[in-house]
């Protein structure tokens, strides 16, 4: 029996090539794996005896050989490889270091010895990561559905290998593994089978770490809307999440417990089983604020023990995350994907006065403040902000004026005084209804991207009420 070993990462690679020449195999490796495991006193013949040379290109080519390959891919013959033990070029730890080293990092021949190994399953085992070589040693001799399954995993890295360069070395929007693949208890509803995986690296799933409880389809869903909000409000910011929706956010105030009160004061009866974030750490004078009030899931950037063992009493669970947002969005609906930029930038291309009075610097940083939170309220939204907190939400409405109109009649219920808040839209304003409506209601400063055909009418309903009214220059619908 024969086994060809290449690999780059030389984790566990000399215990594993020791168990294999126990159960007889005669190794050949590759210059680098060769070195490796000579040094170490494993017995091992140079790939070189095979094809006549060590490398050529500049050490880019080693296994490209015709009779390295027919050694892999003959049906039946006493001279040839039974077992391929690859595992591929760093491409990804490249990919930081820039497109010279994603390129030398670019793995051609680990690829097709993958390839033709995973080919010829009828025959040949193929072991594509160190994490496999525990689990071959414990089921050798390998049974044929066993083989198919190690063929399966190469295939399944090449695949993830190549997607990776398309994405980083190539910039194009292409993703097609979707790996770790864990089961979820349901989907949207009981009724809907639901899974979690990865599909990108690096992939928000890497840091989040989950302390207590298991995550619902309907969890990781808000877990990414509520990550992407505290990351452009800053440090120590805390939003309250209902079905991707901001239904309590407030930046930094004096301290974390009277941020998450402040959060938690804009909507309480929304709040009721939403998905508390806050971005900074839990202690146990915040877990104490937060214990009296349930959350379906509760997450920070760290929770401390103390804090660990005053919310573990409680249903919600508790993860800890990293603010992490991917470079392009994918939606995947009946056979067909979307793909999208993610929107992460400014959420505006300009903040333009069009009325003559001016907002003060409080209400600059106000409009700010809820610029970032707007995006991320289901369209057509309209939500009211005050001293750097949302104080009444429109989500989700056909109609601009009724979306307004619920953001009031929000911030009524919950005993906000709307005089001099900031009122912010999503998308322009059609009319000037909305406007005015809010005129009524005490509103000061009104930002809207601009664009409308009537444009011209709510800068008049502005100006004579000496109001300001802000073009952005950018929708930021969000679907």
């Amino acid at each position: 029996m024969k086994a060809l070993l290449s690999v780059s990462d030389k984790k566990d690679i000399e215990k594993f090539a020791s168990s294999l020449v126990k159960l007889g195999y005669e190794l050949y490796a590759t210059s680098g794996t060769s070195k490796y495991l000579s040094q170490r006193n494993v017995s091992v013949k140079p790939l070189s005896d095979i094809t006549g040379f060590s490398s050529k290109a500049n050490g880019r080519v080693k296994t490209l050989n015709e009779k390295v390959f027919e050694m892999i891919l003959a049906p039946n013959n006493d001279d040839v490889f039974d077992l391929i033990v690859v595992n591929l070029y760093p491409f990804m730890k490249a990919s930081k270091k820039g497109e010279k080293e994603m390129v030398e990092n670019f793995d051609i021949g680990g690829v097709a010895l993958l390839r033709a190994g995973a080919k010829n399953f009828n025959r040949v085992t193929v072991i594509s990561s160190p994490q496999q070589y525990e689990s071959f040693l414990n089921e050798y001799p390998l049974s044929l559905q066993e083989r198919k399954n190690y063929a399966r995993e190469a295939l399944e890295s090449v695949v993830k290998y190549d997607s990776n360069i398309l994405s980083h070395l190539f910039e194009h929007p292409f993703q097609a593994v979707a790996q770790d693949v864990k089961k979820l208890r349901y989907g949207e509803n009981p009724h809907q089978q639901a899974y979690v995986s990865k599909v990108e690296t690096p992939s928000i799933l890497d840091d989040l770490r989950v302390l207590k409880g298991t995550l619902s389809y309907n969890n990781y869903v808000d877990v990414v809307s509520a990550s992407r909000m505290v990351r452009r409000l800053g440090d120590k910011s805390v939003v309250i999440v209902k079905h991707t929706n901001p239904c309590g956010a407030c930046i930094f105030r004096e301290n974390e417990g009277e941020t998450f009160e402040r959060a938690l004061s804009c909507d309480p009866k929304s709040a009721y089983g939403g998905v508390l974030c806050v971005n900074s750490t839990i202690d146990a004078e915040l877990a104490k604020k937060i214990k009296p009030h349930f959350f379906d899931l509760i997450m920070a950037r760290s929770v401390n023990e103390e804090a660990v063992e005053i919310l573990r009493r409680k249903k919600a669970s508790l993860v800890e995350f990293s603010p992490f947002t991917s470079r392009k969005e994918w939606r995947i609906l009946d056979g067909m994907a979307l793909i999208q930029d993610v929107d992460m930038d400014e959420p505006f291309e300009t903040l333009e006065h069009v009325t003559s009075r001016k907002a003060s610097l409080q209400e600059m940083n106000d409009v700010k403040f809820g610029l970032e939170l707007v995006r991320y309220v289901k369209s057509n939204a309209v939500i009211l902000v005050k001293n750097g907190m949302l104080i009444g939400l429109g989500a989700g409405q056909v109609s601009r004026v009724d979306a307004a109109k619920i953001a009031f009649e929000k911030a009524k219920e919950f005993g906000h005084s709307v005089e001099g808040s900031v009122m912010i839209s999503d998308g322009f304003f059609p009319f000037a209804d909305s406007v005015e409506f809010g005129i009524k209601k005490g509103v000061k400063v009104f930002v809207e991207p601009g664009g409308s055909k009537r444009d011209r009418e709510t800068v008049q309903a502005c100006e004579k009420a000496g109001t300001t009214l802000i073009f952005t220059r950018r929708r930021l619908f969000k679907h």
